[in-house]
């Protein structure tokens, strides 16, 4: 579970300085990478658990 937090916490923390300065600073656009693999994380993390619970 401190995985998950992480991969959100990850997301989150690459997300917020690109809705704040990318108008200004447009290559802060490419934490926009960081956070997609975040997310890709987050799935293969669900995958995992999903199929444990399958047995």
């Amino acid at each position: 579970m401190t995985k998950m937090v992480a991969a959100i916490l990850i997301s989150f923390g690459c997300y917020l300085p690109v809705t704040l300065f990318s108008k200004t600073k447009p290559k802060v656009g490419l934490l926009m990478i960081p956070k997609t693999c975040a997310y890709m994380w987050i799935i293969a993390m669900g995958l995992q658990l999903l199929g444990s619970w399958n047995g």
